[in-house]
């Protein structure tokens, strides 16, 4: 179940899911976003990719062969999830589908949340987990103990957290939510091996996001600051190439912090808070 990540070929990781790697790596998709293949004789594409002239497309429809494909969906937003979609569904003859709509591409039916999505032999529960975006969605394939978290959970790094899309307080409530979903073996994430300890990772990335707050609290408690600082504090063993994507977690936890009470920002409205000076309210505990 955790065949290594090989772009450009399709893994057979289950019977009745492969995975197709596209060649767009990066700091933020990993070694490339995971497209999904869920089904048979008729098949769910999950996160199409990119469109981008790298045959993914071509390796996606040869795929598929003669199989019908019922829907393809991106499972979020972000642009390294769903450029692809339009163009394949033309070539396949297949609706896209999605969370509500999308300014940027075209919603032939959308997804409610809870929907059971179906393909012959495959159901597909849709579980709106908003928190790495509004519009998040994870599915679950009961039959075989699996579930596709999208970005939300990965082994190989954390989701970030970007405000106002990104929101610290619906994240953790998405991931208890899939933490209570009984019984499960595996995870294929969007980027990334699979997980097979789907508990442990889904209990570790809770933690970590704990640990964050801890430490926000822990830096300002030596006294106002402003983010930027705050990131050089928090993240001192990050690549520092990656300290724009921290700040906006960071940014994400403050936000989260206001909202209970425990710390404020002096000055500066909504858009430019990256400037504001931020502090512990009175309110936090001694």
């Amino acid at each position: 179940m955790t065949e290594p990540v090989v772009v450009d070929r399709v893994v057979r990781l289950s019977p009745l899911v492969r995975r197709l790697t596209q060649n767009n790596p990066g700091p933020f998709t990993g070694p490339g976003t995971n497209t999904h293949l869920i089904g048979t004789t008729e098949i769910i594409i999950l996160d199409p990719g990119e469109d981008r002239d790298d045959g993914h497309h071509d390796h996606l429809v040869a795929a598929v062969g003669d199989a019908r494909v019922t829907a393809i969906v991106p499972s979020h937003g972000h642009p390294d999830h769903w450029t692809l979609a339009q163009r394949l569904a033309d070539t396949l003859r297949a609706p896209i589908r999605f969370f509500g709509t999308h300014p940027e591409f075209r919603v032939d039916q959308p997804i409610a949340a809870d929907e059971i999505l179906e393909a012959a032999g495959v159901r597909l529960h849709a579980f709106l987990t908003p928190g790495h975006t509004a519009d998040h969605l994870c599915f679950h394939l009961a039959q075989e103990r699996a579930l596709f978290p999208g970005d939300m959970v990965m082994a190989w790094s954390t989701s970030i957290i970007a405000p106002p899309e990104g929101d610290l307080r619906h994240y953790l409530a998405s991931l208890e939510r899939l933490l209570a979903i009984p019984d499960l073996a595996v995870l294929y994430p969007a980027h990334g091996v699979a997980i097979d300890r789907p508990y442990d990772r889904m209990n570790e990335l809770l933690r970590h996001r704990h640990q964050r707050t801890r430490q926000a609290l822990d830096a300002l408690a030596a006294g106002p600051s402003r983010l930027d600082a705050m990131v050089r504090r928090i993240y001192a063993d990050v690549d520092p190439r990656l300290h724009p994507a921290a700040a906006q977690s960071l940014l994400a936890h403050l936000i989260a912090l206001e909202a209970d009470g425990r710390v404020e920002r002096e000055g500066h409205q909504a858009e430019d808070l990256d400037q504001a000076t931020w502090r512990l309210s009175n309110n936090v505990p001694a």
